[in-house]
This record gives C-alpha cells, structure tokens and sequence, in this order.
C-alpha cells in the first residue's frame, strides 16, 4: 500500500514531537535522520543535501525535502537556563 502525502506528512511529525523540547543544542542531525527515513533527503536550494549550520539564540529555518512539495520547519528559542526551546514540523 503506498503512503499519501497527508499519512507520510503525519508519520514524520509524529516522530518530531516525540523529540525532547529542550535541549543544550538543536538536535539537526537527530531531526533530519527522522525526516529522510520517512521522505527524502534535506536539501538546499540547487538540490544537494543541505550543509550549514543555525545561529542566534531565535530562529526559524525551513528547509526543502528532496522529491516533495511540503517542508521541514524548525524554529528554535534560547532560554535564561541555557536550554534551546525547540519545534520542528513538516508542513
């Protein structure tokens, strides 16, 4: 049986929820392990796998998913404890 788009969209964001909220750095990599095995590879713009880093202690960052049309959101806040507030979701 093959998966729409609506099922893979919420096998993924099942997935993502179930990451720690805080945490001492954003888990990127952990995040999109969890994306590529469900979908495609994260990537830049021209279509190669995504390479970079985040900054700043508040941030959003969307991000393409090779061979689809929905994308990886990530949105980070750093708290007075030092722990990064962290969401991510694929809309």
């Amino acid at each position: 049986m093959k998966m729409t788009n609506e099922t893979r969209k919420r096998h993924i964001n099942k997935q993502l929820h179930a990451l720690p909220l805080y945490s001492l750095e954003i888990p990127l990599q952990e995040i999109f392990n969890i994306v590529e095995k469900k979908s495609g590879m994260v990537v830049q713009e021209d279509g190669t796998p995504w390479d970079g880093f985040l900054c700043g202690e508040d941030g959003t960052a969307s991000f393409e998913i090779a061979g689809y049309k929905f994308a990886l959101r990530v949105m980070w806040h750093k708290m007075d404890s030092g722990n990064y507030e962290i969401t991510a979701y694929v809309s």
